[in-house]
């Protein structure tokens, strides 16, 4: 079900209420109004941006559109942008994406979204007791939504950032494939950030740049520092994202080490055996006349060869360092 929450500023007195509420607002006016819809429908939100207030067609088909990545278009009226976010259950592994359209006017700002918002709620329950947010500008209310869009990403990845470093050390202590499937789990939590990321730190990048021509230059400060923000979290998705990699040769490395001792001592064992397999299958033969066969220290014999053969092999791949022998302790000087 569609709901609309709305909020007009007049001469410094905030009223909130819903659609009814839009009436009241005249566009010549100085009055600031902000239109939040939330589960919109092509019957409800199409007749209110299209026919109502004269927003394009298109901006109008973005703003229903799932998929639709951050954008800026500048219309001759109003700016349109599409904003992002993500929001990651690092344990599950789920992650949710959240996209707002948002329509800026001069004394207008119109948010559309799927899905309640955490940012839009909280300055919502904001605007009562900060009503600056509102007075500044609309532009200004849209700079208050998208920071807390943006400052979301950071918890996110700090619990990701936590659960490599405890991936890393658990590796070389005692690695296992459950840590491999976790890690997977995590580089396409880290690559769902990084696919939402990069295109809204180009979109950051033009409002900051002063290409919006409805966001105020005494304001264009306050989304170069939410730039910066973006800016910080794409070079902390990337670091995290070799931070991955490493530890994922790590777990390899420690894999194939642990492999490897594993064959050095099946080949030491089978190479000692070789020998022994040697003699028996001499002795073993059915041959009559075989000069040990009626001696009688014959089977001590073949036994002490054995051990013999055996041990000095042993001592040959010890003193070779192929089996692990004591560390020579420092001495201290």
């Amino acid at each position: 079900m569609t709901t609309f929450r709305v909020a007009l500023l007049v001469n410094n007195e905030l009223r909130r209420g819903d659609e009814s509420l839009i009436d009241e607002w005249r566009a010549d006016s100085d009055d600031r109004l902000w239109v939040d819809v939330q589960e919109p429908t092509q019957e409800t939100i199409e007749p209110l941006l299209e026919q109502r207030f004269g927003f394009h067609e298109l901006a109008a088909e973005d703003t229903l559109s799932p998929n639709t990545l951050p954008k800026y278009d500048s219309f001759p009226n109003y700016d349109f942008f599409i904003f992002r976010t993500v929001a990651i259950n690092v344990t599950e592994h789920i992650s949710e994406t959240y996209k707002i359209a948002a329509f800026l006017g001069r004394n207008f700002l119109f948010t559309v979204h799927r899905r309640p918002l955490e940012a839009a709620n909280n300055v919502w329950d904001r605007l009562p007791g900060d009503r600056r947010i509102l007075a500044r500008g609309n532009d200004f209310l849209l700079y208050s939504i998208v920071d807390m869009m943006v400052d979301a990403y950071f918890p996110v990845l700090e619990q990701i950032e936590e659960c490599v470093d405890d991936l890393q050390d658990t590796i070389f202590e005692n690695a296992d494939p459950m840590q491999l499937d976790e890690l997977l789990h995590l580089k396409r939590d880290i690559n769902v950030l990084r696919r939402s990321s990069l295109p809204q730190r180009e979109l950051l990048n033009q409002i900051s740049r002063g290409d919006a021509k409805l966001v105020q230059r005494e304001h264009l400060i306050y989304f170069r520092d939410i730039y910066d923000h973006m800016f910080r979290i794409s070079e902390t998705i990337d670091v995290d994202r070799d931070q991955m990699t490493g530890t994922m040769e790590a777990y390899l490395s420690v894999v194939a080490n642990r492999t490897n001792e594993i064959m050095k001592v099946l080949t030491i064992f089978s190479a000692v055996m070789l020998p022994l397999t040697l003699i028996a299958g001499i002795y073993g033969m059915n041959f009559e006349h075989i000069p040990e066969l009626h001696w009688l220290h014959g089977y001590p014999f073949a036994l002490g060869l054995m051990i013999s053969i055996a041990g000095l092999m042993l001592v040959y791949f010890w003193r070779k360092g192929w089996i692990a022998r004591p560390r020579k302790r420092g001495h201290d000087h």
